[in-house]
């Protein structure tokens, strides 16, 4: 007998604030899919850099855990941004990312990854070894805040500039 599969739905806002000055803040409604073993979704939203790029975003992300109790798994997000200033397709793969609970309503994690992105604007594809670790606090049975930080270009170790590191926060509303 297979997994029992359920239904969700949220609303989130993500700000991802580089060290360089820059930022970029992301705000949607996502519809999920899951089980015991694997999930699937689609995010569709908004994002600016409050300058002067706006943009509609959407992903479909996926995921299939390693264990039962979903602590390790594999994930893969595919994020298209399309706007007057903004064209690309992202995606970005982590074969290993671990979400250890440590308290009922607290979560940490850890997420290597690769990403990939084409920008058709600028007709040019880009590569980046990266990772982000962070803190899950449930805040009540529908809100969940994360705070994370982020080091980007992990092929450049040695550029240790703002422009490679980020502190990203996350809300999320659960219907």
């Amino acid at each position: 007998m297979g997994s029992l599969i359920t239904k969700s739905e949220n609303i989130s806002a993500s700000t991802y604030q580089n060290l360089d000055g820059s930022n970029y803040t992301v705000v949607g409604l996502e519809e999920k899919l899951s089980s015991d073993s694997a999930y699937a979704s689609v995010f569709l939203g908004g994002g600016t850099d409050f300058n002067k790029t706006v943009a509609g975003v959407f992903d479909i992300k996926y995921g299939i855990n390693y264990d039962k109790k979903g602590i390790s798994n594999q994930n893969l997000r595919i994020r298209t941004k399309f706007g007057k200033f903004s064209e690309s397709v992202q995606i970005r793969y982590s074969p290993i990312s671990l979400n250890i609970p440590i308290s009922k309503n607290t979560n940490i994690y850890v997420n290597p990854h690769y990403s990939g992105q084409m920008d058709f604007k600028k007709d040019k594809w880009t590569n980046s070894i990266g990772t982000f670790a962070g803190v899950s606090q449930k805040l009540n049975d529908k809100t969940t805040l994360s705070l994370e930080a982020q080091r980007y270009n992990l092929q450049d170790i040695k550029d240790n500039s703002g422009k490679n590191w980020g502190i990203n926060a996350i809300i999320s509303y659960k219907f």
